[in-house]
């Protein structure tokens, strides 16, 4: 069957299924289409080939040429093949036969027309290296459409070898293809492995990385509710592809597998930072992880910016009653530092210091916060390292200590650490 579009169907969590199935619709590559063989040396073919066709050859070739594109009667080409195939006197009567019945499988939609014609080409060897890499890639869609996949991906693996870079544009994109062939048999730890070789490699060489190859994986690992994996695939897609749409998207999946709602909320944070809230799911769950009597400022910062969206009104029941316990609160949240602060100083642990981080988070007091979240480091005791290490950052990057930040992030390890290498690949993009 054709590649088709990929749609994700969502599984709704914490306020952030609603839309992340289209968030992750994904584009297939396309079936073999109209195929231009318009290279310099086929032109110099076809203006020589009145003097370099066989005799016998010659004018069977020109019935199934003119037939094909001339007169349009596809049938009278068709019924032409076999005396086309047995009047093969060379190489190069091979190569012009092999190119008018691609050109004749194309436009009757023949795919085992077009296989042969393709097939025809490469073995007579007339071929350009650049001339038989497209062709190898070419037979990898015909086979991938017949459902030979594993035929697609050695076709795909050889244009590849061939040195063919493939034409995005057109959508040929042999990568791609090899990837879809695995996950068309459910062949996923072998699409993966294959998909972070080619990111590896084409990073080094400074090539691109589509985001097409990393929503697969991220779309799969959110069906198959796995957070690890899926932080990892979001922070490759944002690492190579750093646009608006993809921070929504990777978030949006990470955030709704978080590991616990302290997890979801760091996330929650970066979604704030990189503008991807835009579900009133995420406004409320933001708000509520907060909790507006322990974190009352910053809970005021995401209503101001769900009501600055148009996502929420201040006439809203969940906006009202959260802005009638902020306003209760906020103004005791400085006090409240305070205290954790100074008990902080003769602690026996972190815990106290890092409560005081918070507090100072959440009033936007990120030097303090960040001061607060060392001391809990070297304090140690009563806290969890990797979250502290993620807070720390947090408060960095909002100072613009982005490489501190980045440094702080890449120690973060366990459950976080995905989110923290997202984290990360903000602060690099902000150094």
């Amino acid at each position: 069957m054709p590649r088709m579009p990929l749609t994700v169907r969502a599984k709704g969590r914490a306020g952030f299924g609603s839309t992340l199935a289209m968030a992750l619709a994904l584009v297939g590559g396309a079936a073999v289409g109209t195929v231009a063989l318009t290279t310099p040396a086929l032109a110099q073919r076809q203006q020589q080939q009145q003097q370099t066709l066989s005799r016998n050859f010659q004018p069977v070739y020109q019935l199934v040429a003119d037939a094909t594109n001339t007169t349009g009667d596809l049938a009278a080409a068709r019924a032409q093949v076999p005396a086309l195939i047995a009047a093969i006197g060379s190489e190069y009567d091979r190569f012009f036969a092999g190119n008018i019945l691609l050109q004749l499988g194309l436009k009757s939609t023949d795919t085992a027309l077009q296989a042969q014609g393709l097939q025809l080409m490469l073995a007579s060897g007339q071929g350009s290296a650049a001339d038989n890499a497209l062709f190898h890639y070419l037979l990898g869609e015909v086979a991938f459409n017949a459902r030979d996949y594993a035929k697609a991906r050695t076709e795909a693996e050889a244009s590849i070898a061939g040195g063919f870079a493939g034409n995005f544009a057109e959508r040929q994109d042999p990568w791609g293809l090899i990837l879809d062939a695995y996950l068309a048999e459910s062949q996923f730890d072998p699409a993966e492995d294959f998909l972070k070789r080619t990111i590896a490699q084409r990073r080094a060489a400074g090539l691109e990385v589509r985001e097409i190859w990393l929503l697969k994986p991220l779309a799969r690992a959110y069906e198959l509710q796995l957070a690890e994996p899926a932080a990892e695939w979001a922070a490759l897609l944002l690492e190579t592809n750093p646009n608006p749409q993809n921070w929504m998207r990777g978030l949006q999946v990470v955030a709704a597998l978080a590991p616990d709602n302290q997890a979801r909320l760091d996330a929650l944070r970066l979604m704030a930072l990189t503008d991807s809230l835009s579900q009133r799911g995420e406004f409320e769950n933001y708000v509520a992880v907060l909790d507006p009597r322990v974190l009352a400022s910053e809970a005021g910062r995401v209503l101001a910016s769900g009501v600055a969206k148009g996502i929420l009104t201040t006439s809203d029941p969940f906006y009202t009653e959260s802005k009638r316990v902020i306003d209760t609160r906020a103004g005791q949240e400085a006090g409240l530092a305070a205290d954790y602060a100074a008990e902080a100083g003769s602690a026996s642990n972190g815990r106290a210091a890092f409560n005081a981080g918070d507090v100072y988070l959440s009033l936007g007091e990120y030097a303090k916060a960040e001061a607060m979240f060392a001391l809990a480091l070297q304090k140690g005791g009563g806290v969890d390292r990797d979250q502290v290490l993620t807070r720390l950052g947090i408060a960095q990057v909002h100072q613009g200590k982005n490489a501190e930040a980045k440094a702080t992030f890449g120690q973060v390890s366990g459950q976080r650490a995905g989110l923290a290498r997202l984290w990360g690949a903000y602060a690099a993009s902000r150094a």
